[in-house]
């Protein structure tokens, strides 16, 4: 039977034959450079058995040996090669057939889950995941809390592979995801009995949300963003919405909304050159990304990664140092005309999830606003530890963004940090008149009530510093030792894994 355009019986025989070509591969790749070593010995010399280099590489070479004595010659390659290609083939039709069978019993079936390289669908571990989850409604948690209920619900629908986890949110109402979402925020005691664990840590709960949005259809992203709203972050509380661009920079836009943008993660590799601040006021975190960028581009390359259904994982800390992959969907803030909002890059959309993560993640002490206005406006050290799980340090007694001219700014020892290693970020004061009264080789580039990121020192001792609005049309300023101490107020570090 044909199930999505797709013969499973046609599928499965063409997997055998695969098989058997694969099976004699060994015996052609010998059979041919028995026939060409032949051909080789019988010529005069100077001559070869063939003119193609690909096949008089195969004289001699009567036994064909596995890749680890070096690269393998086709046809004998072919043997692993076709191996593995079936036997992915007879994965993905138990997949198929499995998802024919769940659909046969009446469980939406999204076209992305054909084909998933992954175990098939067990319909009585749906039911029963589902069947936890609404007995969850009305439960008497007892004495001690609902946290080791919630955990053993967790590790089920982690057990679920993605067929079933789709299947499950399919089915679910509105109101039963929306509700598991409450008992997993709520991780206040109860009044009477103080030490009862309710709900789960916020580490935990985005592990298990997370894992959740990785597998689930795009169909269903809209459905899983509404019963579970921490995995969407808002951008309504930023100045980019409520006073329609970013002041500083001059940027501005209409009609904010969600969109899915078509860059690759990576085109060339990471570069401090490819981050791109944009709208939102978090010139803190993105000058952080930038400097890291430089000092370690394959950290920032590892700490990210697209799914098969589209969304996106990036590693981040939490404010605890717990470490944790969060995933969102792909979609980000973007204009009316299709230009980002947000952080991005030239071509490439890494910089714009490294961003988006943090907006989910970061919660300052004492500050419950979450969400990209949640990020604008901080202290430049306080980004370390949600980059690299290590804490920033203070290089100057002056404080942080905005508040006053630090006292201790010599940049020797700026200098001794950058070359150490360490990523350095500068900041400027909150003092609007030295946007105006600043050198003028500087141009737009300098702007207070900003951050930067240190790229580099000349040999005479200056500081070469980048705006992480980009290098189009802010390139990098030099700063000497005397107007250092005039227009930047602070300096802060942090090491690079």
């Amino acid at each position: 039977m044909v199930f999505r355009g797709f013969d499973a019986t046609k599928l499965t025989a063409l997997a055998s034959d695969l098989d058997a070509l694969a099976q004699n591969s060994g015996k052609l790749h010998s059979q041919l450079a028995m026939l060409l070593t032949s051909a080789q010995q019988n010529l005069p010399p100077g001559q070869n058995a063939s003119r193609n280099p690909d096949l008089q590489d195969l004289v001699g070479d009567v036994v064909p040996m596995p890749s680890f004595f070096g690269r393998r010659r086709l046809p004998g390659a072919l043997g692993g090669e076709l191996g593995d290609m079936q036997a992915s083939m007879k994965r993905r039709i138990k997949q198929l057939e499995g998802l024919q069978e769940l659909a046969g019993k009446g469980y939406p079936v999204s076209d992305g889950s054909v084909f998933l390289d992954e175990k098939a669908p067990d319909a009585k571990k749906i039911d029963d995941a589902l069947k936890h989850l609404r007995e969850l409604r009305g439960k008497d948690f007892g004495t001690n809390g609902n946290r080791d209920d919630l955990e053993k619900i967790s590790g089920e629908l982690d057990g679920l592979t993605a067929a079933e986890v789709d299947a499950l949110v399919s089915q679910a109402s509105p109101k039963d995801l929306a509700f598991y979402n409450e008992l997993l925020t709520c991780t206040d005691d109860s009044v009477w009995n103080p030490f009862d664990k309710n709900g789960l840590p916020e580490d935990a709960r985005r592990g298990t949300l997370g894992r959740m949005l990785s597998k689930i259809s795009p169909e269903n992203f809209g459905k899983f963003q509404t019963a579970f709203p921490g995995t969407q972050p808002t951008f309504t509380n930023t100045g980019a919405f409520e006073e329609g661009g970013n002041n500083q920079n001059g940027q501005n836009n209409n009609g904010i909304h969600w969109q899915t943008p078509t860059d690759p993660l990576f085109q060339d590799g990471v570069s401090a050159d490819d981050v791109n601040q944009r709208q939102f006021g978090d010139c803190w975190y993105v000058a952080s990304l930038a400097g890291l960028a430089q000092k370690d581009p394959k950290f920032i390359q590892d700490g990210i990664k697209q799914n098969p259904n589209g969304t996106v994982s990036v590693r981040v800390w939490d404010k605890d140092g717990n470490y944790q992959w969060v995933t969102m969907t792909p979609d980000l803030p973007t204009d009316q005309n299709g230009n980002p909002i947000s952080t991005y890059g030239n071509g490439e959309s890494w910089p714009a999830y490294y961003e988006k993560a943090f907006a989910m993640a970061y919660s300052d002490d004492g500050d419950d606003e979450r969400g990209y206005g949640g990020i604008e406006g901080d202290d430049p050290k306080k980004s370390a530890p949600y980059l690299t799980g290590r804490e920033g340090e203070d290089l100057t007694t002056g404080g942080f963004l905005g508040i006053g001219k630090g006292e201790d700014k010599d940049l020797d020892s700026l200098r001794s940090a950058f070359e150490s290693g360490k990523v350095v970020t500068v900041s400027t004061p909150a003092d609007e008149g030295l946007d105006k009264n600043h050198p003028k080789e500087w141009g737009n580039t300098y702007h207070s009530n900003h951050a930067y990121y240190v790229r580099g020192f000349t040999d005479d001792g200056k500081v070469i510093l980048g705006n992480p609005w980009g290098t189009s049309g802010y390139p990098p300023i030099t700063v000497t030792q005397e107007q250092f101490n005039q227009y930047f107020g602070g300096a802060e570090a942090f090491d690079a894994p």
